[in-house]
């Protein structure tokens, strides 16, 4: 028994060591306190903190850091991007409860797309963005036309119906799909009409 007794004896200093590390690394991810803010993170962070109970300290590691990452990216937008944030956040105060699940969902499905289609939806987003204001009204039109379309399908889903032989594959070896690609995915990004 004696050996086993050594051979614990000799391995404690090494467990309090790395539990000594795993706890400066928690203590390295965990959210400062309040003290430990800038000014600038302290103002912009304060107004959250009227609705919930007033005190950063005491709320959980998770909405601390939520609240520090939010006034970090507030803080490293420019002047356009805080104008835009404000005006779209405005924008979004103004829906209706349903409407802002909506929009909510729609960016949590967005958030999900593969790093490869969120790029090309934003590089879509762009060049629209940069088309004379005439020409972005007529495709929010034609937009429109085609939503209310959709809309007045009936709700339940019909199989489509392959446009090859059984066995075959698909034309062009796209996949054969019951929805439109793009349709519901584009809404999110495009602007609202005027």
């Amino acid at each position: 028994m004696r050996p086993e007794t050594s051979s614990r004896r000799r391995n404690r200093p090494t467990f309090l060591l790395v539990l000594a590390g795993a706890l400066v690394t928690l203590a390295a991810y965990a959210a400062p306190a309040w003290k430990q803010l800038t000014s600038a993170q302290q103002g912009l962070i304060k107004p959250a903190l009227l609705s919930e109970g007033g005190d950063f300290d005491r709320l959980s590691e998770t909405r601390r850091a939520a609240l520090i990452k939010g006034a970090d990216r507030w803080l490293a937008m420019t002047p356009e991007q805080r104008t835009r944030a404000t005006q779209q956040f405005q924008q979004f105060q103004q829906l209706s409860g349903p409407e802002k699940l909506a929009v909510l969902e729609r960016r949590e499905r967005f958030r999900k797309l593969p790093p490869e289609q969120r790029k090309a939806l934003l590089d879509t987003q762009k060049q629209f963005l940069e088309m004379p204001l005439q020409q972005q009204q007529d495709l929010q039109d034609q937009f429109k036309d085609l939503q209310l379309q959709l809309e007045a399908l009936p709700s339940q889903q019909f199989p489509t119906p392959s446009p090859s032989a059984p066995g075959n594959p698909p034309p062009l070896g796209l996949p054969v799909t019951n929805s439109l690609p793009g349709v519901s995915t584009l809404s999110p990004l495009l602007p609202p009409a005027p």
